[in-house]
This record gives C-alpha cells, structure tokens and sequence, in this order.
C-alpha cells in the first residue's frame, strides 16, 4: 500500500466519528470529517473576528499533525464579524458548534472531487453543522459526541488466571508502490491550488496543502514538485 493511501486509510479508522462517514465523500472531506475536527482545541476569544479564531482554531489543528483546517466564506457571511467566546479542550467539531451558535451561522464540509476548496469548511447561514440543507446522512445529523457515563463494573465472582502477554505484530514497512492514475490527479488537484495561492500571495495558507502533498503522497508527481516547491519557501 502506498504512503497516500496508509495515511488515509490510519486518519480513518484511528479516528473517533461522531457522524457516520457519508459513502459520498471524496477522501479530502472524510479526512476533514473523521480527522481534522475531532483534534482538541482550547479557545479564549474577546471581541474577535471570526476569521481570527478559525484561524486559530486551524493553527493548533496543525500543531497536533492533523492538518491544517481552509475556510470560504458564503455570500452574506462576512470573516470580520467579531464575537466573544470561549472553550477549553473541546473537540474542532464541538468548538465549531458552540462558536456558530453565538452568531446564528453553520457550516458544511465542501466534499466535491477535483476541485480547489475539496475538504474545505465553507461557514453559511443557518444551522448546517457540516453537511449541505437535505444531505444529511439518512439518519439525520448525529448530535456533537458528549462523553457516555461508565457503567458499574460488575463484581468478580472468580479470578481470571494471570492473561498471556499479547504479542503485537511488527508493523509491515510502507513501500513506494507507484502511485495510481486516480491518486496523480488528486494530488494534481491540490498542487494546483497551493500554486494559485502562492501566486496570490497567500503563502500562509498554501504551505499546509503542500505539507499534505510531501507526506501522503509523496511517490506522485505532485508530491515531489510539492516538496521543491517547499525547498524554495524555506
């Protein structure tokens, strides 16, 4: 298995979902989905713009090797609307919740393959917590996970005899298979918009896609133009 697709497929099953992954994701919004927003975050927010504490909330994301979280805006939806707001360690998606709340806005995890804002947070009105209005999974949206009380443990009647050590298996080394067609256009894809921000300036916000390029797929074309491309920000 290539290092794009293991590094998917671990963000995936290490991840703690709270939202069953929709089949329709493209591998961009699940990673943001399962991955991304349930990283921990602490946020302390006087009189702020939003676009500030997105910021923020992004920064320590990165911080902690999940990646960094992009956001658009929708049309009425202006980045400058400050707010005042607080929480401590709460998961991305739970900080999310509580801080739209306060301004009466959502958000939706922008799931469209090929395309520049794939995997991105796009904020709108209204109360859409991650999905678009009617594509909600078909049990509807789960509730942001809150912890579960532990039940009483029951009493041992016998000892269970002393358990045998459990010998892990060693972890099988990753190899540098060749990447697929489907893999080279996605990474394509990214590239492609890490260079449109460059040009614009916006190095900032370029550097994480490129981040991602060198370290899940790092056997495509545009992983390797990615990692030079990251040699000359240096």
């Amino acid at each position: 298995m290539n290092r794009f697709a293991l590094g998917l497929l671990v963000a995936v099953v290490g991840a703690t979902a709270v939202h069953a992954v929709d089949a329709k994701d493209t591998l961009g919004a699940s990673f943001t989905r399962t991955k991304k927003l349930k990283g921990k975050v602490t946020i302390d927010a006087k009189n702020e713009p939003i676009g500030d504490i997105l910021k923020e909330i992004s920064s320590q994301l990165e911080d902690q090797k999940l990646g960094a979280i992009s956001v658009t805006f929708d049309i009425g939806v202006s980045k400058n609307t400050k707010t005042t707001f607080a929480s401590k360690d709460k998961s991305a998606e739970e900080t999310l919740d509580g801080l739209l709340k306060t301004l009466d806005l959502g958000y939706v995890v922008i799931s469209k393959d090929k395309d520049r804002y794939d995997g991105w947070l796009k904020l709108v009105k209204g109360t859409n917590r991650g999905y678009e209005a009617g594509q909600e999974p078909k049990d509807g949206p789960k509730p942001v996970a809150t912890p579960e009380p532990k039940p009483e443990p029951k009493p041992v009647v016998k000892p269970d005899p002393e358990p045998k050590p459990v010998v892990k298996p060693e972890p099988k080394p990753v190899t540098e298979d060749k990447a697929t067609e489907q893999e080279e256009k996605a990474a394509a894809a990214r590239l492609a918009t890490a260079k449109e921000l460059i040009e614009k300036g916006k190095d900032a916000e370029a550097k994480p896609l490129l981040k991602y390029l060198v370290k899940y797929a790092a056997n495509t074309k545009a992983g390797a133009d990615a990692k030079e491309l990251m040699d000359k920000m240096k």
